[in-house]
């Protein structure tokens, strides 16, 4: 007889779970409840059983577009527990001791990531509309294995279970996102890849990578190579780690773009503009209002925001950023392309003649509005090839350009206008979503508590995209710390982002990320290791976006 997992409860259920896992434990068979996922699944129902993976195993795909992520689950599969399954088409409609992967190509009212996972003691079979919904149940059978298994213990003798479960599951949100600084500080591409695999298994989609900021330019643009030659290194005379800076040649970028679509994850590039662009000013200065010189430095050896930005009134700005933005289009596929807009003083705008010239041509009341003629053109430019443009919620300022979306940081009410206007909108706001801030200051409850349709009229949430955590590298700058930095916390958004907006249950939330600290073991995570919030906590009662402080801090 089938019976619905406790998740599904309300009352008194974390108590229950507790115990039972506590008598589990106890017993030497801490596997047998075995179901701990995050972001926790729409609807899951167990039954009595389990399926063993064996050696005479195998993974069949029923459809063509299946094959990439069969081939996905299989080197899973082999690296957690040393068997390497044959990935074949069915030879018959059904088969034992398979795991089968079937596509139904009827989304309906689900949509392209959906999925079920059925487990029986014969075999599993993974149903999804789309490679990205398989890929997503992927990851939950995964977790499904015990915590034990996957910890890097020895693999010989060791029975691989996966409970008798069937799991429904559609997330929430289509935009689940990570925002990683690589220009204040560089990542290589070994970290990124890392990051894609722990982003997958949390079912995280969106990688928006920021590749240009006053500290460095970090894509290889082929019609400008001193963007590279010169921006991507800081002077000698700061003595800066050869690991904090270099840039990605756009064959890296690719190949990560491929890396990152085969685990469902899109990459969205940002190329700040017009403010936070010293690193473009050091190597072609006439393109400011002044002239400069100008030299780039670590953030914390100068001013957090220079008022030294592209000038407005220079058409060989508008030039260079169309060669620029045609070269990004033609590395990432991506929908939206993430073009800034945010922090840019107006003080050299106030002076230069060429910007009240343009000021004055367009019929432009200040500089407010000039800002928004400026990320029109931008938006312009990848419109004409297909893309649409997403930039910092300052980009409503002057009138927001139409088909533009918001990413709203600054709290959530440029969101919620953005909403109102019928822009998409990404939530992201330094309340709750920065994560180069403490722990004391946001720590993973308070994480966990984000809603991004919170104020958004009714009528109006749809055109929220989802919700984004937010790195920026300035303070903490190796891998090991943003590791610490990321996660637990990422775990919080991950859920928000997947899970129906009913489920919210901090006190189940936190038993299950502390069963999943091997997992991150396991990952090669070097997360934070502070005691979660106490189970039961205070209230957080303060509005999403009262928080001070902001990007450059």
């Amino acid at each position: 007889m089938k019976t619905k997992f406790c998740m599904e409860t309300k009352a008194a259920v974390p108590l229950l779970c507790l115990l039972l896992s506590f008598l589990a434990s106890a017993s030497g068979a801490e596997e047998d409840l075995g179901i701990e996922v995050i972001p926790r699944p729409a609807r899951v129902e167990t039954a009595p059983g389990y399926f063993v993976i064996r050696a005479d195993s195998a993974i069949r795909f029923a459809q063509g577009e299946a094959k990439q992520p069969a081939k996905l689950l299989r080197d899973y599969l082999l690296e957690t527990t040393g068997l390497d399954l044959p990935v074949a088409a069915p030879s018959k409609p059904t088969q034992a001791n398979t795991i089968a992967l079937v596509l139904n190509k009827k989304p309906g009212r689900y949509g392209p990531e959906h999925y079920r996972l059925h487990i029986t003691p014969t075999g599993v079979i993974l149903n999804a509309a789309s490679p990205a919904g398989l890929v997503n149940g992927i990851q939950t059978l995964r977790q499904l294995l015990p915590v034990r298994n996957i910890s890097g213990l020895p693999k010989d003798g060791v029975e691989w279970r996966l409970p008798c479960v069937t799991i429904t599951d559609t997330p929430r949100f289509r935009w689940r996102g990570l925002m990683l600084d690589c220009s204040r500080t560089f990542q290589s591409v070994d970290y990124l890849k890392k990051t894609l695999d722990r982003m997958v298994f949390y079912k995280l989609n969106v990688l928006h990578l920021h590749l240009t900021d006053d500290q460095g330019w970090r894509v290889e643009i082929r019609s400008h190579p001193e963007l590279t030659a010169l921006g991507a290194r800081f002077p000698e005379k700061w003595n800066e780690p050869a690991a904090h800076q270099g840039f990605y040649t756009q064959a890296q970028l690719k190949d990560l773009v491929a890396y990152a679509a085969a685990r469902n994850i899109t990459i969205v590039p940002e190329i700040d503009m017009p403010g936070h662009t010293l690193a473009v000013l050091a190597c072609y200065p006439q393109l400011s209002c002044t002239g400069g010189p100008f030299e780039i430095h670590p953030f914390f050896k100068g001013p957090g925001i220079h008022k030294d930005i592209l000038c407005a009134g220079n058409d060989e700005v508008f030039t260079f950023l169309d060669e620029v933005l045609g070269e990004v289009c033609e590395i990432f596929p991506s929908e939206y392309i993430h073009i800034g807009g945010d922090e840019a003083r107006k003080a050299r705008w106030k002076q230069c003649p060429k910007c009240q010239a343009r000021m004055q041509s367009e019929g432009l009341g200040d500089e407010a509005e000039l800002q928004s003629w400026f990320i029109h053109q931008a938006v312009a430019m990848l419109e004409k090839r297909g893309r649409k443009a997403i930039g910092w919620n300052e980009i409503l300022e002057g009138g927001l350009a139409p088909g533009a979306a918001v990413m709203s940081w600054q709290g959530m009410r440029g969101g919620i206008a953005a909403a109102k206007a019928g822009h998409p909108v990404v939530m992201s706001p330094t309340s709750h979503c920065y994560f180069d801030y403490t722990y004391k200051r946001i720590n993973t409850r308070r994480a966990y508590g984000f809603d991004p349709i919170a104020g958004v009229p009714p009528e109006q949430a749809h055109h929220v995209l989802g919700i984004q955590a937010n790195f920026w590298s300035h303070i903490d700058r190796e891998p090991e710390k943003v590791d610490a930095q990321l996660f637990p916390r990422l775990l919080s958004i991950a859920e928000r982002a997947w899970s129906p907006a009913d489920t919210t249950d901090w006190n189940d939330f936190a038993r299950r990320v502390q069963t999943h600290f091997a997992r991150l073991d396991a990952l090669g995570v070097a997360y934070n290791q502070l005691p979660l919030s106490p189970m039961i906590a205070p209230v957080d009662r303060s509005p999403p976006g009262e928080m001070s402080g902001g990007k450059s801090q």
